[in-house]
C-alpha cells in the first residue's frame, strides 16, 4: 500500500493550511508472485509427497494422514517386494535340486522302458515324440508342451516346471514304472505351493504402489482444489482493496 495526500482537503476545511493534508491509501501493483502463481507451490509438493501440500497450507490431519499412508505404502512395498524375490530363489534353488532335465527325458512315458538300452536319450527325440502326439495325448497330462531351457527363459523354465504336466517326469519323486502313467509329485507340489507364496508377495508388492499413486492423485486433487478456492477467495478481496477507500469525512 502507498498513501498520497488528499489535495482537497485543505481547500475543504476552514483554518487548515495547504500543508496541512489528510491522506488516502491505495494498493500499489503486486510485484510478488500472483496468487495463481503461487498455488502451483502446494500442488507440486502434493505430487512429490502426498500430504505435504496440505501440511503447507494448514490441513495438518489430513496431511498427516496421507503423508502416514505414503510411508506405510511403501514400507509395505519394499517388505513384501523382499520377502518375495527371497521366495523366488527359494523357489528356484529347489527345483534346480529335484528337476533334471535328463531324467525328465528318460523317464516320460513315450520314451521310458525298464532297463532301457537306448538310455539316455536326447530332448530332440523327445521333443519330436511329443509333436507327433500332440492333441491326442494321455489323459494324465496336458499334452505336448515346447521344453524351454533356463538360459532361452528363465522365467518360462522355472513357471513350466511346476505349471504343466508334461514335464513331471523330471521330478525325483516321480514313478515311471506306474500302468498307465500318473501325473503325481509331491516335490512338485510343494514347488508349486512355494512359487504361489512368491507370486502373492509380488503381487501384493505391486499392490502398494497403486496405493501410493492413488494417495498422490487424492492429495494433488484435493490440494489444487483448495488453493483454486483460495485464489478466488483472494482475487476478490484484492479487487475490493485494490481500489483504495477514501476518508469520508469533510
Amino acid at each position: 500500500l502507498s498513501a498520497y495526500p488528499d489535495p482537497g482537503f485543505a481547500a475543504r476545511g476552514a483554518g487548515f493550511s495547504e500543508s496541512d493534508h489528510r491522506y488516502y491509501f491505495q494498493a500499489e501493483p503486486a510485484v510478488s508472485e500472483t496468487p495463481a502463481q503461487q498455488s502451483y507451490w502446494p500442488v507440486l509438493y502434493s505430487a512429490l509427497m502426498p500430504g505435504v501440500g496440505e501440511l503447507t497450507m494448514g490441513y495438518e490431519k489430513r496431511g498427516i494422514a496421507l503423508v502416514a499412508l505414503e510411508i506405510a505404502a511403501w514400507t509395505g512395498y519394499f517388505v513384501y517386494h523382499s520377502d518375495g524375490l527371497d521366495e523366488r530363489d527359494a523357489y528356484e534353488a529347489y527345483a534346480d535340486t529335484y528337476w533334471d532335465e535328463q531324467r525328465f527325458i528318460d523317464q516320460h512315458p513315450l520314451i521310458y522302458i525298464p532297463d532301457d538300452p537306448g538310455a539316455p536319450h536326447s530332448l530332440e527325440e523327445l521333443e519330436t515324440l511329443g509333436q507327433a502326439v500332440s492333441g491326442s495325448g494321455g489323459a494324465w497330462w496336458t499334452g505336448y508342451i515346447p521344453f524351454v531351457s533356463k538360459e532361452e527363459d528363465k522365467q518360462h523354465y522355472y513357471e513350466n516346471l511346476g505349471k504343466y504336466d508334461w514335464f513331471v517326469s523330471g521330478w525325483s519323486d516321480y514313478d515311471p514304472t506306474l500302468d498307465p502313467p500318473l501325473a503325481q509329485s509331491a516335490q512338485r507340489e510343494t514347488y508349486r505351493a512355494m512359487r504361489g507364496e512368491s507370486n502373492d508377495d509380488l503381487d501384493t508388492a505391486n499392490s502398494f504402489i497403486w496405493v501410493s499413486l492413488a494417495a498422490r492423485a487424492f492429495s494433488i486433487i484435493e490440494t489444487a482444489i483448495i488453493v483454486h478456492a483460495r485464489g478466488e477467495e483472494g482475487a476478490q478481496s484484492g479487487a475490493a482493496f485494490a481500489g483504495g477507500t477514501r476518508d469520508p469525512r469533510p
